[in-house]
C-alpha cells in the first residue's frame, strides 16, 4: 500500500477522526463554553486535520492553504483567549488521534502496509504536526501582540481622560473600564513616577516592569497604566486605601536590585474611577516636589508635602512670598541662620550650636532678621509666609540656583 493509498484511506474517515479529537481536546482548559462552541471547535478541527493528512504524501514544507489555516486557528485561539498550551495540546491530539489510525491500518486492511513505508508516513506526521503548531503559536503570538498593544492604548487613553482637567462622565468611564477588564467603582490610588538620574524612556520601562511586577502581587483588581505630562502614572485598585500600597512602594524602594533612583509620588486619597482626577494630580504633585528638591530612591505621600505642592501647583504664589524676602537673599548668613533656627524649634541656643557660632552672633543675626522682616521671631505662625518663602526657594532651586540662598538642602525648614 503506498502513502497515497494511506491518505485516502484517512480522509475517508476524517469526520471520525474529528469526533475523535474534539472528545479528547473538549473540556480542557482554554477548550470550554466560556471561550467557544463544539461546532464552532469541530469547523477548526476538521480543515486542518484534513491539511494534515494530505500533507503526508508530500515532502518539504506543508503546502501554504495548511499553513495560512493553522494561523488562522492560531490567530482565532488568541483572540478567543484560550491559553498557548491548550492550543499545542490540541495539535498533539490530532497527531495521536492520525497516529494511532494509521498504525491500526498496518494489520486491518487486506493489504499490509510495508514498515518502510508506515516509518517514512509516522516521520512525516510528527514534521508536519510540528511545523503546523509552530505556525499557529507564532500567529497566536503575533495576535495576543496585537490584542495587548490595542488593550494598552485603551488603558493608556482611559488614563488620559481619567487624569484630565474635566470631570470625567461616570457611564462613559464604566464603559471604558469595563473594555480594559476594570472595576470602575472600586478605590484607585494613583502612584506617579520620577526618575531624577536619568530621563530616558527605556528607563521608565524598566522601572514601570518591576513596579507592576511588585505590586501585581497583591493586587485586587486590573491595574491601569498610563502617563501624565510625560511620566507614568499608575491607577492601582486600593480597597483599603494607600497605605497598604506605600508600604508595598516602600519595599520596592529599599530593594538593591531595583534598576534606576526613582522618586514615586502617591495619592493621600483613593477613589473610584469617575473621581479620580484630584488623586493623580495629587500623585503628579507629590513626585515633581520630590524631583524638585532633589530626593531620590523616596516614596512621597502628597499629605506630607501638601505646602510644597500648593507652591509648585502656583508658581506665582511661590515667587510673590519670595519676593517679599528680597532683603534676604544678598545675605546668605541670615537665610542661613532663619532656616536652622526655624529648624531647631525657634531656639537661638540651639541655632548657636547647630552652626558652630557665639551665641551673641547669632542674637545679633534674630534682631536683624526682626528688623528686615517687620516681626517677632517668636511665633511660628506669624512666620508661616517666610517658612513657604524658604520652601519656595528649594523648590525653584534647580531652576535657578541663584534664588537659593543660605545653604538650602532641600529639608523643610521647620524639620
Amino acid at each position: 500500500m503506498t502513502s497515497e493509498q494511506l491518505v485516502a484511506l484517512l480522509l475517508e474517515s476524517a469526520e471520525e477522526l474529528t469526533a475523535e479529537v474534539l472528545r479528547q481536546v473538549w473540556g480542557t482548559p482554554g477548550y470550554d463554553e466560556e471561550h467557544m462552541r463544539p461546532e464552532d471547535l469541530a469547523g477548526k478541527v476538521n480543515p486542518n486535520l484534513r491539511w494534515v493528512i494530505r500533507c503526508l504524501a508530500t515532502t518539504g514544507p506543508p503546502a501554504e492553504p495548511a499553513m495560512a489555516s493553522a494561523r488562522e486557528i492560531g490567530h482565532s485561539r488568541a483572540l478567543q483567549g484560550v491559553p498557548v498550551d491548550a492550543l499545542t495540546h490540541a495539535w498533539a491530539a490530532a497527531e495521536r488521534v492520525v497516529l494511532d489510525r494509521l498504525l491500526g491500518y498496518a494489520d486491518a486492511v487486506p493489504v499490509p502496509v510495508p514498515l518502510s513505508e508506515l516509518r517514512r508516513t509516522v516521520r512525516r506526521l510528527g514534521a508536519v504536526v510540528g511545523e503546523l503548531t509552530r505556525c499557529s503559536v507564532a500567529a497566536y503570538r503575533h495576535a495576543q501582540q496585537e490584542v495587548t498593544a490595542h488593550y494598552d492604548q485603551l488603558t493608556t487613553d482611559l488614563v488620559a481622560r481619567l487624569s484630565g482637567e474635566q470631570p470625567a462622565d461616570p457611564e462613559t468611564i464604566r464603559r471604558r473600564a469595563q473594555l480594559v477588564g476594570s472595576d470602575p467603582i472600586a478605590p484607585h490610588t494613583a502612584v506617579a513616577v520620577g526618575l531624577p538620574a536619568i530621563d530616558e524612556p527605556a528607563a521608565y520601562l524598566r522601572t514601570q516592569r518591576h513596579l507592576l511586577a511588585v505590586m501585581a502581587a497583591t493586587s485586587h483588581g486590573r491595574i491601569l497604566v498610563g502617563r501624565l505630562d510625560e511620566h507614568p502614572l499608575i491607577l492601582v485598585p486600593t480597597p483599603d486605601g494607600p497605605d497598604r500600597l506605600t508600604s508595598l512602594l516602600t519595599g520596592f524602594i529599599q530593594d538593591r536590585h531595583r534598576p534606576d533612583p526613582v522618586v514615586l509620588g502617591v495619592s493621600e486619597h483613593a477613589a473610584p474611577l469617575h473621581a479620580v482626577a484630584p488623586a493623580c494630580r495629587e500623585a503628579q504633585l507629590a513626585m515633581q516636589v520630590g524631583m524638585r528638591l532633589g530626593w531620590t530612591d523616596r516614596v512621597v505621600r502628597f499629605g506630607t508635602v501638601a505646602p510644597e505642592a500648593l507652591l509648585v501647583r502656583n508658581p506665582d504664589l511661590a515667587d510673590l512670598l519670595t519676593d517679599r524676602l528680597h532683603e534676604l537673599w544678598d545675605r546668605p548668613e541670615l537665610v542661613e541662620t532663619i532656616r536652622v533656627y526655624l529648624r531647631h524649634g525657634m531656639s537661638a541656643r540651639a541655632t548657636a550650636r547647630a552652626l558652630y557660632l557665639h551665641p551673641n552672633t547669632v542674637q545679633y543675626r534674630l534682631k536683624t532678621l526682626r528688623r528686615i522682616l517687620g516681626r517677632p521671631l517668636s511665633d511660628a505662625i506669624g512666620l508661616a509666609d517666610v517658612i513657604l518663602a524658604l520652601r519656595g526657594t528649594d523648590l525653584q532651586a534647580a531652576g535657578n540656583p541663584d534664588r537659593v540662598a543660605g545653604g538650602g538642602t532641600g529639608q523643610s525648614p521647620g524639620s
